[in-house]
């Protein structure tokens, strides 16, 4: 019998579609905040080879206890008796990465007034809550009795592996929030986890294997082979440097991640072939929105095909310009019906409710999942809302059906 999620755990993408001025020009760095970084570079620490975490147990944020409090079940369906409180994280710093991450995080923000705007007069009250370390500080003034969290938060504090503490905490205070729960953005925000989980129910992911040391050389993945942190989204650490067609380029990145991510790096086959991006939302039966693929326009050669940071958002690249995202894309019916089943199968399998993007590549009619992205990216020229456009939904219908299906939920 297969093992089920919970026995593979230890107790993430696509460019935007019509471009806009909110992010950085590929000729002027970010200068708009100092980050803060936990571990300074020494040349001095050079030689001392310290292993990165264990990916199959990622450490949880240290939070003070709380009493739990008790949910009452409920469904609401006047929604001019519900306020809601938009929880979006601060980018005031990164404790790993590079510099130009900062930028994933500042979107966060014009997200959350976009969704502040769209929900205005469709529910009694909407509250802005901006949050940096502190949840319960920044919903402590909203009644859980009424106010629902529409979950937007990215990380806590800036540190990694963070993400997933906030629906968990938000539970034990009281309230219902929108999208993935903890259980849902563990597995999926640690791509070992979810690949085991996916492959031992038969879902076909790239060939794959973790590196911890800079010392591991040992490759048993076939090149070329793309390198990545094992628990990033927003393509952070992607580059078309991550692309190996020699074993010599590929540890390069390795040790690249190790230094910079302070997590173990993720090496897998890298699949040539179409890049699909599939939409989901609901709850234990999920609706498949329009499919999207990406299309490259700006090379030709297919190693050079990918999603990178830049080509999510460096406006001046060539990536960035030239890798429009197409809705519906062109699928046979057969591939179409192969891409939907796997998609659901994922998103059941890793649990997730509300909403999610299942990224994947399709290579002679065969899907392979790549990554699973729960409480994806909202702005209105990301992916998401390109598939729920092609399927008929304004922005404001978008955000109100994710907010419906959070208090349509059970606990």
């Amino acid at each position: 019998m297969a093992p089920t999620p919970k026995d593979l755990e230890p107790d993430s993408e696509e460019p935007p579609g019509p471009r806009s001025a909110r992010r950085v020009s590929a000729r002027a760095p970010a200068t708009r905040r100092t980050l803060t970084q936990t571990r300074p570079a020494d040349p001095r620490l050079e030689t001392i080879e310290i292993a990165a975490p264990d990916p199959t147990f990622l450490p949880d944020v240290v939070v003070e206890p709380r009493p739990r409090v008790r949910r009452q079940s409920r469904r609401i369906t006047d929604l001019s008796a519900v306020e809601v409180v938009v929880l979006y994280s601060l980018a005031l710093g990164l404790e790993r990465g590079r510099p130009e991450d900062l930028l994933a995080d500042e979107e966060t923000e014009q997200v959350a007034r976009r969704v502040a705007e769209a929900l205005e007069g469709e529910v009694g009250a909407v509250h802005l809550a901006p949050v940096w370390d502190d949840v319960a500080g920044a919903v402590r003034a909203h009644d859980p009795r009424r106010s629902v969290v529409f979950n937007l938060v990215e990380s806590l504090g800036g540190r990694g592996f963070s993400e997933a503490e906030v629906p968990r905490l938000l539970r034990s205070m009281g309230y219902i929030h929108t999208g993935g729960t903890y259980q849902a953005l563990r597995r999926s925000g640690n791509k070992l986890v979810a690949k085991r989980i996916l492959e031992s129910n038969g879902l076909r992911t790239p060939r794959y294997q973790v590196f911890h040391r800079r010392s591991e050389r040992v490759l048993t993945v076939p090149l070329p082979a793309i390198a990545k942190p094992v628990a990033e989204g927003g393509s952070f650490g992607v580059t078309q440097d991550s692309v190996a067609r020699t074993e010599e380029q590929l540890f390069a990145q390795v040790e690249a991640i190790l230094r910079t991510y302070h997590q173990p790096a993720l090496v897998e086959e890298f699949i040539v072939g179409r890049e699909i991006n599939v939409a989901l939302w609901g709850n234990a039966q999920p609706e498949v929105l329009p499919i999207s693929e990406i299309v490259f326009e700006w090379t030709d050669d297919p190693l050079r095909k990918l999603v990178t940071f830049d080509a999510k958002w460096v406006e001046g690249s060539a990536e960035y310009q030239h890798t429009p995202g197409i809705c519906p894309a062109h699928l046979t019916p057969e591939e179409q019906n192969r891409i939907e089943d796997a998609a659901i199968r994922t998103y059941q399998l890793l649990g997730v409710k509300g909403f999610a993007r299942v990224d994947m590549r399709l290579r002679d009619g065969e899907s392979y999942i790549l990554e699973v992205n729960v409480n994806p990216d909202l702005a209105p020229d990301a992916g998401f809302f390109r598939s729920a456009r092609a399927a008929g939904h304004t922005y404001t219908s978008m955000v109100l059906a994710i907010l419906k299906m959070a208090l349509a939920s059970r606990p």
